[in-house]
Formats: structure tokens, sequence, C-alpha cells
């Protein structure tokens, strides 16, 4: 007879979960027990909770299932907090499988004891702890609903420990399947008629279409009708960059004659996105609570539509169904206005072209992120971290699609090594690299590790300037004169990276970068570039924020070192 512990591995396979990351611990040693037998489910060992709730994330970005992380009670569920909160502000399905004491000490403030559905109560789609083994199956399915339904989140599950020995005879659950949402032909037929009639539309188009299918009907519809198309924040991945359609991103690196081009539309449909502030500019485009334009919005989660901006067109249901019966409906000629196409992309096109500079203590690394595009397979997958390095990689990587741009919605610093290393074993023949700063790549530096380990060819490139620089630029804004607790002190970073067993490469001088790019990216597994780089260049000429993202900023000299 099976006990709890195997019924969960037993509901986790028939979700078709071949994966799950993991810190051991002893409050729930049984489930790994019941790991042990199956060859389905490969078991990743993280040496940080954090990473492996990082790892379980970008698992969920590139395979649309949840992905799955186990930690111990206590002081492993307080690591994996920032899963938790990453996952729900980038709305990816995670399950937290978390040990809890024994049922007898539940409540009593037992050791390492912790209520999750307190702690959880405003990041967690659902939290729940399973007092019953016999529900063991019945719980299992409604978290994979919950964590897949409407808006995709984080759901967490507290395992007693004493329940997973029990004895359990129960009959399994199917596997859960989305419930369609087929738009209604008269939805359709009216957006295909606001179409013909638009002379300057734009669409927004947002992470419910980040897949092959969501990808292939977008640049589908807007071919078909003409229409220039700007992505949400981050998920510059799901339109060509080099198309002549393609407008850019709505982050932090908006220019004025942009935003100015933008508020020129006569209508706006926004496609497979909630309207957050970062992609509506603080909440200014689409104005609030009525754009100034005509406004459509369609998405498949009804809590997102009507929030902030009340569309005069709203449809509810899965957005890459209803581009794919627009496409299919479309009829007569684009009446779009091909100066207006042209005015959109003369804009792009001068906000993302790099102009090569130089500076007197280091390396720009802008100039690195510029030259990186030509080594990058067509089927690249670029990590970025938080910081200035990822802000020049927001502005500057040109993206083709089928390569993929994985970046945290939510700002979170320290993910990109455990992302990278996460992605490279859901797609070990594809290349994958990764773009840090020194202060973030340190934060999961310790699972370069798991990439020796398994032989992952990833690439790591560290901007080394020795500071938390998007903090400093800030702290040079806000208080001249007045720099404190953002100078760091680093280690040999290249002795540091062999002392795992991953061969380290070194750019300190401006002529070196494609010859250092070159051989790293030729060695057989995981290869590291340090960036000696300018931090005088980085305050000067790119401008990025606390949480990464590239802004307009041309006064922000240092004034002391």
């Amino acid at each position: 007879m099976r006990n709890a512990a195997h019924v969960i591995i037993d509901t986790l396979e028939v979700n078709g979960v071949d994966r799950v990351f993991c810190v051991p611990g002893e409050s729930y040693l049984p489930v790994l027990d019941a790991l042990f037998s199956r060859k389905s489910i490969d078991v990743v060992t993280c040496r940080h909770e954090g990473n492996a709730g990082y790892m379980a994330l970008t698992d969920a970005r590139l395979t649309g299932r949840p992905g799955v992380c186990l930690v111990s009670r206590g002081p492993g569920a307080m690591n994996a907090t920032i899963a938790i909160h990453t996952a729900e502000q980038d709305c990816l399905p995670l399950l937290l499988l978390v040990g809890q004491v024994p049922r007898k000490n539940l409540r009593r403030n037992s050791f390492q004891e912790i209520d999750y559905g307190k702690m959880f109560v405003e990041t967690a789609k659902w939290t729940v702890e399973i007092t019953d083994p016999k529900r063991v199956p019945e719980i299992l399915a409604r978290g994979f609903q919950a964590a897949m339904s409407g808006t995709p989140g984080p759901v967490v599950i507290s395992l007693p420990e004493d329940i997973l020995e029990e004895a359990v005879v129960a009959e399994l659950p199917p596997s859960y399947r989305p419930p369609l949402m087929s738009p209604g032909r008269d939805a359709v037929e009216a957006l295909d008629s606001m179409l013909r009639a638009s002379r300057k539309p734009l669409m927004i188009a947002g992470g419910r279409l980040a897949c092959d299918e969501g990808r292939h009907a977008l640049l589908a519809a807007a071919e078909k009708y003409r229409i220039p198309t700007v992505v949400s924040f981050r998920r510059h991945d799901l339109f060509p960059n080099a198309h002549d359609l393609y407008m850019g991103d709505l982050g932090h690196s908006v220019t004025q004659a942009q935003m100015a081009a933008f508020q020129d539309s006569d209508l706006l449909v926004a496609v497979g996105l909630r309207l957050d502030d970062l992609t509506t500019q603080g909440y200014t485009f689409p104005e609030m609570p009525k754009a100034r334009q005509l406004f459509v919005h369609v998405h498949d989660d009804p809590k997102f539509v009507g929030t902030h901006c009340y569309p005069d067109l709203a449809i509810i249901c899965n957005p890459i169904s209803l581009l794919a019966n627009l496409t299919e409906i479309a009829s007569g000629e684009s009446i779009v206005d091909p100066a207006w196409i042209a005015r959109l992309r003369q804009n792009q096109v001068a906000r993302s072209t790099w102009q090569v500079a130089t500076a007197s203590d280091g390396v720009v690394f802008g100039n690195v992120v510029s030259r990186l595009n030509r080594y990058l397979a067509d089927d690249a997958i670029v990590v970025a971290d938080a910081g200035m390095s990822a802000g020049l990689l927001y502005q500057y990587f040109n993206c083709r699609p089928p390569q993929m741009l994985l970046a945290t919605f939510a700002g979170a610093m320290g993910c990109g090594v455990a992302n990278a290393v996460a992605a490279s074993l859901r797609y070990p023949h594809r290349q994958v690299v990764c773009v840090a700063g020194d202060g973030g790549f340190v934060m999961s530096a310790i699972e370069l590790g798991l990439a020796v380990e398994r032989r992952l060819p990833v690439r790591f490139i560290m901007s080394n300037n020795g500071s938390y620089g998007s903090i400093r630029r800030d702290q040079e804004t806000a208080f001249p004169n007045r720099v404190i607790g953002t100078g760091l002190s680093n280690p040999n970073f290249a002795a540091f990276v062999e002392s795992f067993g991953c061969k380290a490469f070194v750019i300190d001088r401006e002529d070196r970068i494609d010859h250092v790019i070159r051989e790293a990216f030729d060695e057989k597994g995981p290869s590291f570039i340090e960036v000696k780089s300018s931090l005088l260049a980085a305050l000067s000429t790119t401008g990025v924020s606390a949480r990464g993202d590239a802004v307009n900023a041309r006064h922000c000299l240092p004034r002391s070192s």
C-alpha cells in the first residue's frame, strides 16, 4: 500500500512533472524517499532555497506547467519566499511543497513552525495544510488548478511530517487541463471592424502570448492588419525586434518622442496582459480611467479587465485564440497610415542603437552587450539578472524569436545564475547566456557547482564595476556627494569560478571583447567572462533605476570613488 508521500509523487507524475528543485530537509524526508526510484522525475539539488525557487519558476516559464520546489519547514520556507513573490509578480505557476511540524504540534509555536496561511496570505494564490492523508490527491489536484487557472501564480502546500508515511488508498485524479476560452464571433468581428477603420492603431502584446503558438498568432495578426506593436515590460522576445512593425517595449527606457507618438494613436489594443504600473508608464498610458483613444483589452482573467482603465471593447478569452480568429476573418486592405508606422519605427531604432563609447576606468559594458548579438545562436536563450547590466540588455539586445529573453519582472536581484542553470537543464542543446552584474552574480553564484556537475554549457557574462551600480546611480542623483553602502569588495572572480571547475575569461580592454567572447563561447562546458567594467561610463551614460531598468539620465557623474 502506498503512503501519502508516494501519492504526492504519483500526482506530480500524472500532471507531467518531470523535474523538481529542492534543498533537502528532515521535515519531508519521506517525499525524497518516494522520489528515489522514480526515474521519470529529475531531482535537482540546490544550495539555497531561493535558488531552487528561481529554477522552478524558470522551468515553469519554459514548459507552461507549474514548477515544483520542495523545501523544509521554517528557515527553508523563509528562504523560498522570494520565489513566491516573483511567481506572483511574473504570473508563473509554482507549487511550493513545504515540510511542517507534526500535526500534534501545530499552532503551538513548535520548533521551526510557521503558519504558512498567514505568512503567504498576500502573495500566494492558495495556501493549504494537509492534515488528512486521504485528501492528498484532492488537494494536489486543486493545487495544480489554482496555480494554472486565471492568471497563473504560486500555491503553497504544507506537509506535516507525520502524515507523509501514513498509508493512503485513493484514486488519482486526472491531470489538470485549463478550460478552453474561445472568443465569440461578435467580439472578433467588432475588433476587426475597429482595426479596419483605424489609421493609427497600436497593439500592446503581453505575457499570455509567451509561447510559440502565441508568438506566431501575434506576428500573423500584426502583419495582416499592419498594426505597429509594442511589447509589455520585459517581453522583448514576443516579436522579432528587427521587424518594421516592432516599436519597442514599454519599460523604463521609453523616450519622450516614443511616448508622444504612442499617445497619438487612435486605437489601442492590449492583448494578453495585466495593465500594471510599469507597462502603463505609471498608469498614464492608457490614461486612467478612460483612454484618450479607443481602447480594447483582451485577457483571459476578468479580474484585470477594466480594473484601471475602462475599455471600449472588453474581450474575456484566450488571447492566442482571439488573434488566430482575427487573422482568419480579416477582410479588406489595411488603411493604416504608412507615415505612422515609419514615425514609430524611427523612434524605436533611435532608442535601441548603441553608440560606441570609451572610458578611462575600464571597459564600457554597453560595448560588450551591443557586440553580443553577433555571437548568439538563432535559438539562444538570454538570461538577465537585475541592475545596470540588465538595463543595457533590455535596450540593446536585438531579440529575434525563437531566441528567448528570460527576465524577472519582479526585479529580483540575484536570480541570473539560477535561472540560466534551469534553462540549460531544460534545453541542454540550446545556447544559454546569462548577463549579470557583480552584485547580482554573487547572490546565486554557488549554483555554478550544479552547472559544472551537470556539464551544462552555460555562458556567464558578468560586469564587474565594484558597485551596486544602479543604486549608486540613484544615490548620486538624490544625495550628491553622499555615497554610502553601494561599494563592493569583490573576490578574484576568475579564481572563484575556476574553483568550481568552470573556465574563466577576462575582458580588461576594449580590443579584447570579440576575441574573448568567441573563445569563451567555444568551450564545451560552462564558461565565465568577467568584464572589468567602467563605473564612470555606467553612471554618466546609462542611467539605470534601482530595479535594473534603463532610464534617461545624462547628468549623473560620480562625485567620489
